[in-house]
């Protein structure tokens, strides 16, 4: 289901999504940056199929962002809790169940093409889950977990 290809040196941020949706015909693909290579989840991929009950390692970068009044709250970054309870609720909407999880809150830094500077949250999350909805787990995989930082390389859940 997954492409990896090399990642081109130098390249980050904002212009990695760029060439990710060029690849993709301009179609918005999820994508995490590993470093030396490029993970990609094409827009039009097939998730596999899993029973109800399997049991799942899993890892995923996100953008913890609570919706309050149409507008995006961020939490502090000591608060794993939060965030803990944040990635059960997505978990819940994705068809899964959290069994095991470790959280390393995060910051990326993002340079866009007209050189704007900012930082997003990026937490880490690891784990193991347990799937409850396999329709919803298979869409939970080629949507991503969370609304915010999809075009930055974040919510790409990759499952071993």
């Amino acid at each position: 289901m997954d492409q990896v290809i090399d990642k081109p040196p130098r390249i980050r941020g904002y212009a990695l999504h760029r060439m990710v949706a060029e690849l993709h015909n301009g179609k918005a693909a999820l994508f995490a940056d590993e470093g030396t290579s490029i993970r990609i989840r094409p827009p039009d991929a097939s998730p596999p199929v899993f029973e109800v009950g399997k049991v799942i390692a899993f890892t995923t970068t996100a953008c913890v962002a609570l919706r309050e009044r149409r507008r995006h709250k961020y939490l502090p970054l000591a608060d794993w809790r939060g965030r803990r309870a944040w990635f059960e609720l997505e978990a819940a909407k994705g068809g899964f169940e959290v069994l095991a999880v470790h959280v390393s809150p995060g910051m990326q830094k993002i340079e866009t093409h007209d050189d704007r500077r900012f930082s997003i949250d990026a937490t880490e999350f690891t784990g193991v889950l347990r799937v409850t909805d396999s329709d919803a787990f298979g869409r939970c995989l080629v949507r991503g977990v969370g609304r915010v930082g999809k075009a930055f390389g974040l919510g790409l859940l990759v499952i071993n």
